[in-house]
């Protein structure tokens, strides 16, 4: 219940419309009750007189005298105008409801997007991205099953059936008993099949979303693939899982055609019932034919909305199982949250200090085993070490992508955690490994730190990283496409991008994860001078393998297995002879 009062929460904007609606739907089902009387007056009335027979009835807002041909006239067209009329309303209401769907169905995707950029990357880490992309695009359509194939359906059938089985039963009380006694087989045919139906459908979303995820993962790896033959291999991985969907597929396909093979064999069934018992009645004189003609008409009006009404369960249950992974990720808790009486961050100098800083992605793994370390507004600080020593962690908690299970961050004497996210990431600018660009423009990407910047702002920022005379040397200069993910780009140019970024952006903190490592000498040479020149201002936390280009940092500290055993200017460390010194005599100068 809980999932369906979750459910109309997203509805609760859209009551006004969603009454008119009704009201529509009111009239489009009286007019639908309406259709077959045309039909018994012609066989009950016309077609007698049409035979020289004498009429056994007359209405008094029929005229006695009327001919039967102009009667006959008058019964068609009005047949077409309920029809029309029914056809215009049906079209409207049913226009009326897809719309209003349609809002909702925005309003929760819009919400789950949202919420997904907001969850920490501890959540994004431990999570397929195809998996997250199905259940924004396609596990959010259950909220529009669920109005237009559920609710409204519910509505629709149930007054339909209420309406129907009134108007059967003022003109034979036994016969519209007789057509309810297939309701309770109708009943146990629906739950039979709805435990079924939803248990299915959490399989074929599961199924299809690791189909996306493998297709995502393959295509966003592509060059790896080529590069290693192994274009065999994914094709092969692929087909396993489309082999999975089809499996989980064909079986909630074989329960949908079983279910509905017994509801139309049920509901046959009543209709045979009925017309069995109705000539009887027909033949004892205690029924006109026009009049069986027209129940057996409202027989078809009350069993449709019985099967509309198992369908629709059955929808809802399949509906339910993509609502139920949508609301998965809203109801996954941010831990990196901020406070509900978070502060704006107070721009300062820069300065930066971590107490005794522990953490780790699991309790039972830690990761940093008390850090301590300060860097005064204006330094540039190094940390190196091997690989998993901490250092990207450590640069992590800086801009609160994660928090510390212990210990404090503080900038500007200010601990991040009672601060808002936003506001302290707005006063750091990054420069990582690899320069994550969108698709999009040279300008946009430059620009995507401080938008709105003017184009001689970012024209300045490419100057100073060196990357004007590239951008200008394209056929579109500042307007070329850069590709997914910059693919258009070399891995220097990207990198003067990100640099860019930087320029523009101009904060008084600067993290630098592996700014040059995956580039070839020459052209790390040639970005160290455009680094330095961005590390001349700001307070700068730099993390690198190449110990070369951090060599005369104001203090380096070097980390092992969580912790700073040796801290130091470049020189210093040598003449230690320690850690640091084994590091840059290795091959290559590199940690």
């Amino acid at each position: 219940m809980n999932l369906y009062r979750r459910v109309i929460f997203y509805y609760r904007p859209f009551l006004g419309p969603i009454i008119v609606a009704m009201l529509v739907l009111l009239l489009t089902i009286a007019l639908n009750l309406l259709k077959p009387w045309p039909l018994q007056y012609i066989i009950d009335h016309i077609i007698p007189q049409a035979m020289g027979q004498p009429m056994q009835e007359t209405y008094s807002w029929v005229p006695a005298d009327l001919p039967w041909l102009s009667a006959l006239f008058y019964s068609v067209v009005f047949f077409v105008l309920i029809h029309l009329l029914n056809g215009i309303f049906s079209m409207i209401n049913n226009y009326w409801l897809v719309e209003i769907g349609l809002k909702a169905l925005l309003r929760l995707r819009t919400e789950v997007y949202s919420y997904l950029q907001s969850l920490p990357l501890r959540f994004h880490d431990a999570r397929r991205s195809g998996d997250s992309s199905f259940r924004v695009a396609y596990d959010t359509q259950a909220i529009q099953t669920f109005f237009n194939r559920g609710f409204a359906t519910i509505i629709s059938s149930g007054i339909t059936l209420i309406g129907t089985f009134c108007v059967m039963f003022s003109m034979n009380v036994f016969l519209s008993l007789l057509s309810l006694c297939v309701v309770p087989f109708l009943l146990g045919a629906i739950f039979f099949f709805a435990e079924r139906i939803r248990s299915q459908s959490i399989a074929v979303q599961q199924e299809e979303s690791d189909v996306l995820s493998k297709v995502s993962e393959g295509l966003s790896s592509i060059r790896v693939v080529h590069a290693f033959g192994r274009e065999d291999y994914e094709v092969k991985a692929f087909t396993k899982e489309a082999s999975d969907s089809l499996e989980a597929n064909r079986k909630l396909t074989l329960t949908n055609v079983s279910s509905s093979l017994v509801v139309g064999l049920i509901t046959a069934l009543g209709t045979a019932l009925l017309m069995y018992y109705g000539v009887l009645e027909v033949q004892a004189g205690h029924l006109k034919l026009g009049e069986l003609t027209v129940f057996i008409a409202y027989l078809v009006m009350l069993y449709q909305p019985l099967e509309q009404l198992s369908y629709t369960v059955w929808a809802m249950e399949g509906a339910a199982a993509g609502a139920g992974r949508v609301f998965e990720i809203l109801d996954t808790e941010n831990d990196v949250k901020d406070k509900p009486h978070a502060k704006p961050f107070r721009s300062g100098l820069g300065k930066m200090e971590l107490r005794d800083v522990r953490f780790g992605y699991s309790p039972d793994q830690p990761i940093l085993k008390g850090i301590n370390f300060t860097i005064e507004s204006g330094k540039t600080i190094a940390l190196v070490g091997g690989t998993g020593a901490g250092k990207t962690t450590i640069l992590s908690l800086i801009p609160r992508f994660y928090d510390p299970s212990s210990g404090q961050v503080l900038i500007d004497d200010q601990d991040i955690r009672d601060v808002q996210k936003d506001s302290l990431r707005k006063h750091m600018s990054m420069v990582l490994q690899d320069t994550a660009l969108i698709p999009g423009t040279i300008e946009e990407n430059i620009a995507y730190g401080k938008p709105g910047a003017s184009h001689a702002e970012i024209a300045a920022a490419a100057q100073a990283a060196q990357a004007a005379e590239f951008i200008q040397a394209l056929p579109l200069g500042y307007s070329t496409e850069v590709g997914e993910r910059g693919i258009r780009l070399s891995g220097g140019q990207r990198q003067r991008i990100g640099i860019a970024r930087a320029f523009l952006r101009n904060s008084p903190i600067l993290l630098l994860d592996e700014p040059t490592s995956a580039l070839d000498l020459k052209t790390e040479a040639e970005l160290m001078g455009t680094l330095k020149n961005l590390m001349q201002k700001p307070t700068t936390l730099i993390i690198t393998h190449r110990l070369s280009t951090i060599h005369h940092a104001d203090c380096i500290h070097v980390l092992e297995h969580g912790q700073i055993v040796e801290s130091g200017t470049g020189p210093e460390l040598l003449a230690k002879g320690g850690l640091y010194a084994s590091l840059w005599n290795a091959p290559h100068v590199e940690a």
